[in-house]
């Protein structure tokens, strides 16, 4: 009996085209792979950028200001609002009085303080290629609002950071605010906070919220 068989041309189109059906199937494994990781990694920038806006919306929702101790020119504590760019993106920084400090116990049942200072500024890496977002606090009164205690970085992937102040006695929005000058003694009605974060790839992601001060006159 004569024997039948694959030849060798009809093995290597099989072959190829078992190859060609492995790479579409990998090809759509890595795609969607890719598209997961993509997908987490967008929700986590949206996540660190949900979460900066509201620890400086509660925090600045309680910027406290002292009334001046007797003989004083300025009041005791400050709110403070620098507008600083880096590269042609705003890079702003804002130093002030809160009541929104977590009072925890510090020993033998004493209580620490509803009082913080806090500080939002920006440090550069000697690279000049990563620009890092600062959150300082200080858990008392501070007299020094550009030196404060210790920090943490917030995020490495700020683009921008736009402070601007809403000045009730004026009507009008400011880009700078500082409680220590004469006539400048009192807090803005709300502060403008506009954000914007970069991923991986390097798409810009805006933020933007604007916070009530309770405090305000």
């Amino acid at each position: 009996m004569k024997k039948s068989g694959f030849t060798l041309i009809e093995a290597l189109i099989s072959l190829s085209i078992l190859a060609v059906i492995l790479s579409f199937i990998y090809l759509s494994f890595f795609t969607a792979f890719r598209a997961k990781s993509y997908v987490e990694h967008r929700n986590a920038i949206y996540q660190i950028g949900r979460e900066i806006l509201l620890h400086m919306q509660r925090e600045i929702s309680s910027a406290y200001l002292s009334v001046s101790p007797a003989g004083s020119i300025s009041p005791y504590t400050y709110f403070v609002g620098i507008s600083d760019e880096w590269k042609g993106n705003p890079l702003d920084k804002l130093y002030f009085d809160t009541l929104s400090h977590v009072n925890i116990p510090i020993a033998n049942g004493i209580l620490g303080s509803d009082y913080s200072a806090i500080g939002y500024d920006f440090k550069i890496d000697p690279d000049k290629t990563i620009v890092s977002m600062i959150r300082y606090e200080t858990p008392f009164f501070t007299t020094a609002p550009l030196t404060q205690g210790p920090g943490f970085v917030v995020s490495d992937r700020v683009v921008s950071l736009t402070l601007l102040y809403f000045d009730s006695h004026v009507n009008q929005w400011t880009n700078q605010w500082d409680t220590r000058l004469s006539g400048k003694g009192y807090l803005p009605y709300a502060v403008l906070i506009e954000i914007i974060l970069k991923d991986k790839s390097g798409a810009e992601i805006p933020f933007r919220e604007i916070v009530h001060l309770r405090m305000a006159q």
